[in-house]
């Protein structure tokens, strides 16, 4: 009975299995060895364990920290690596004296017991000098190597800077000057030109919040109330083709939909950064439908912004009311909406389908967001969309052409 066969402690008689685990041979029943079929079982969990790690070891490396495509990334990585394998290094050969000294030196049968030993002076200042010049030397490396990560190289002299502020659930990018004193404010794509330092300003505006982009540099926490920078990096030599994707995320627990609080930072070619640049805020080439779509958005304009940067006043107006319970609450900048490949902080693609997905029940899509609650206008029972489909494809068509 159960996974193992024991043997009862008050039979004296020795264990016999049940008839299906008996073995024939010349016509007579043998049972199996009960230490024989303790140790298949184990053999049979051990297998069961590899193939469960080897399952849960499979990734397609979109956050692998282990292909870095940065210098701060790569520096991170280097770390770990010289860290690990010195510990990997100190383990076997603690571990390999300890085997040799229980083998070498164990009791044999018939054997007195061996000459008592109460301390050995050299081997002493040998195990306490070595260990302590070690780790002195990596903590010396390691205090030094997180000295370079804090700052952008001095010797960069076009350093980007963006102020990145995380709500729940999702993330706002903002350019104080992205290039040629223009000023941009977007949501949940972070877009950046290679080979250039990207120093970011990292923000909270409710809760603690992780900022993440495992290829490009290691997790800072967004604390409110406080302001904390890190910079990152996409090295062209990593790079094999443009734009280039990375994948990052919220990496500390933030409410219901801390698992969809995504984001993706997408690099760029200088040229191809700078037409991004130039065509941020201008003005959508809009057709009779998007015109209609426009008038059935009017009120959202309350909390997105559609035609270019927030306004720093504005946002802090709209989080003073989101804090009080007011209809008001920070929303994504909506300007680039054409130019974005994501969704619902990089929930799912953007296309016409998953928008009217979104539009329709935005709570079937991320639980936990604000925009039935706060748009009491666009959806009167609180859930689904109280628009009709006309006026649905209208709205549709009016968003996918913000540029």
């Amino acid at each position: 009975m159960g996974w193992f066969a024991i043997r009862p402690a008050y039979s004296k008689a020795p264990a016999r299995l049940p008839t299906s685990s008996l073995r024939e041979k010349e016509g007579e029943a043998h049972p199996i060895p009960h230490k024989a079929l303790i140790s298949r079982r184990w053999a049979h969990l051990g297998i069961m364990a590899l193939f469960l790690l080897l399952a849960v070891g499979c990734s397609t490396a979109r956050q692998s920290t282990f292909d870095p495509a940065g210098p701060v990334a790569s520096k991170q990585l280097e770390l770990f690596n010289v860290l690990l394998w010195v510990m990997v290094a100190v383990f076997i050969l603690v571990e390999g004296a300890l085997l040799y000294a229980i083998i070498r030196f164990r009791r044999r049968p018939g054997q007195e017991l061996p000459a008592q030993t109460h301390g050995h002076l050299t081997l002493e200042i040998v195990w306490t000098i070595v260990p302590t010049i070690l780790i002195m030397a990596l903590g010396i490396w390691t205090v030094f190597a997180i000295f370079d990560l804090e700052e952008p190289p001095a010797s960069a002299d076009n350093i980007l800077d963006v102020t990145v502020t995380a709500h729940q659930w999702w993330f706002e990018f903002e350019y104080p000057d992205a290039g040629g004193g223009k000023r941009i404010t977007t949501a949940n794509e972070l877009r950046i030109p290679v080979d250039v330092p990207v120093r970011l300003t990292l923000l909270s505006d409710d809760v603690i919040h992780s900022f993440w982009v495992p290829k490009l540099a290691g997790k800072l926490d967004m604390i409110p109330t406080r302001s904390n920078q890190m910079w990152l990096q996409a090295d062209a030599n990593k790079i094999d083709e443009y734009p280039a994707t990375f994948f990052g995320q919220c990496a500390e627990f933030c409410g219901i939909a801390h698992a969809l609080m995504r984001f993706r930072v997408i690099v760029f070619e200088q040229d191809e950064y700078d037409a991004w640049v130039q065509n941020y805020g201008e003005p959508p080439a809009t057709s009779e439908q998007a015109q209609r779509g426009k008038a059935v958005f009017g009120q959202c304009v309350m909390c997105h912004t559609i035609d270019g940067g927030d306004d720093r006043e504005l946002q802090a107006g709209r989080l003073d009311a989101f804090l009080i319970g007011g209809a008001l609450v920070p929303a994504p900048n909506l300007t680039d909406l054409r130019t974005r490949s994501t969704l619902g902080a990089g929930l799912m693609d953007l296309n016409t389908e998953n928008l009217r997905l979104w539009l329709k029940n935005p709570d079937d899509v991320k639980p936990g967001n604000s925009m039935s609650d706060r748009a009491a206008h666009l959806y009167s029972d609180g859930s689904d969309i109280s628009l009709s489909e006309d006026q649905l494809n209208d709205i549709i068509a009016y968003l996918l052409n913000l540029q």
